[in-house]
């Protein structure tokens, strides 16, 4: 599996067009190119004998748990499937991977390290960007137009959930990628040791000077700013441009903020009461019932701050639309370990958080991380077994 978080059908398209029916050994050693174009291309194969490691970034966060929006490749110990289907939001994923990958192909040369440093790099780049203290990420949107609105939100989860000063929530930008000081960085800091030679990093920097001058979708594209994650040592990050695909679809984009940002608090409630929760099943054991059990609960809890009067205080019409989000959101992977629930699931458990907030008998009190969470198992058979529909929340 790659380092970097990615539910999206790049990788699919990405890894049928290179390896066809090769392994990845073959690839690395074969003198031939898959594609050719009849594009001008500048030749970018400077340095001889230039086969570098496709993974040459070696970072991977330990701490990093709750990757959402990945998939994950095991068919062992499957959920069984259910009704299940595409989203609108899947048609967005599919119109920005097309972008992308046709416009690269128009301006690729058969390089494979430039082929491993855009579909691969760059997203670990990213990743590492968000969470770097040698790149400012503290702002949102992608002129830091959300960035009030967020750290307001941020607050107001803090003061919900008594965690105050507990949690940093930063930004992932595509801008990012335009930074060639820091994409040297990275490759100076993060590809193991013994470090990249100067001569192999000038390289790359080509590379990437070449393909952000010459392409409109690199490093343009949402694609490269759609994580969304939490890590066990108090992170959350959310790229720009996930925001902008699912605002696509006719989400107003501060309720994809806030649904974003309170699902993400939820995972970080589990990692702080992991060492006294009781589950049916482990918790983060990478097999898909749990991770399906732990994302339904991070739905569960955003509906439940987002509806509560001492939290987002959402009327019904912005209810509706969080609710939404996480329909737009659900996948079909049943065998993946990072299966997040089908949109139904995700609909249904969102939407039993927002009937636990609205129906609490004081609509004042909110209830302790206990009590949410108890509710959640209570109710957890339930809305695995939902057949509730996209409109069902009306």
């Amino acid at each position: 599996m790659k380092i970097f978080s990615k539910q999206t059908v790049i990788s699919l398209f990405a890894a049928g067009l290179i390896a066809g029916s090769c392994s990845e050994e073959e690839i690395n050693n074969s003198e031939s190119t898959p594609f050719t174009s009849t594009a001008s291309k500048v030749s970018l194969r400077s340095i001889p004998d230039s086969s570098l490691d496709p993974k040459r970034i070696q970072w991977q966060k330990p701490e990093t748990v709750a990757k959402d929006f990945e998939f994950g490749p095991s068919l062992l110990n499957a959920v069984e499937p259910s009704e299940c289907g595409p989203t609108p939001f899947r048609a967005v994923l599919t119109k920005y991977d097309n972008l992308l990958f046709d416009d690269f192909l128009d301006n690729w040369d058969g390089n494979l390290d430039a082929y491993f440093m855009i579909f691969g790099d760059y997203f670990a780049i990213n990743q590492i960007a968000a969470l770097d203290e040698n790149k400012n990420a503290d702002y949102f949107g992608a002129k830091g137009e959300y960035t009030s609105y967020v750290k307001n939100r941020t607050r107001s989860l803090e003061k919900f959930w008594d965690m105050a000063d507990l949690i940093q929530v930063r930004g992932q930008h595509t801008a990012t990628l335009e930074d060639l000081d820091f994409i040297r960085y990275v490759y100076q800091n993060y590809t193991g040791d013994p470090a990249l030679p100067d001569e192999i990093i000038d390289y790359l920097l080509e590379l990437a000077k070449y393909y952000n001058t010459v392409s409109n979708q690199i490093p343009e594209n949402p694609f490269f700013a759609s994580d969304g994650f939490a890590t066990f040592d108090r992170y959350i990050v959310i790229g720009d441009g996930l925001v902008s695909m699912l605002a696509e679809v006719g989400i107003d984009p501060k309720v994809v903020w806030s649904s974003i940002l309170a699902h993400e608090w939820g995972h970080q409630i589990q990692f702080l009461n992991y060492d006294n929760r009781v589950y049916p099943i482990p918790a983060f054991d990478n097999t898909p019932e749990s991770t399906r059990m732990t994302e339904l609960e991070a739905d569960f809890i955003t509906g439940y701050y987002l509806t509560h009067k001492r939290g987002a205080t959402y009327n019904w019409k912005r209810i509706e639309q969080g609710l939404q989000a996480f329909f737009e959101i659900g996948d079909c992977g049943f065998g993946s370990d990072g299966h997040h629930g089908t949109p139904n699931q995700r609909l249904a458990s969102a939407k039993a958080g927002y009937e636990l907030a609205n129906g609490t008998e004081k609509k004042g009190k909110i209830l302790s991380q206990q009590e949410v969470h108890d509710a959640f198992i209570a109710q957890l058979g339930t809305i695995i077994n939902s057949s509730v529909a996209a409109t069902a929340a009306r």
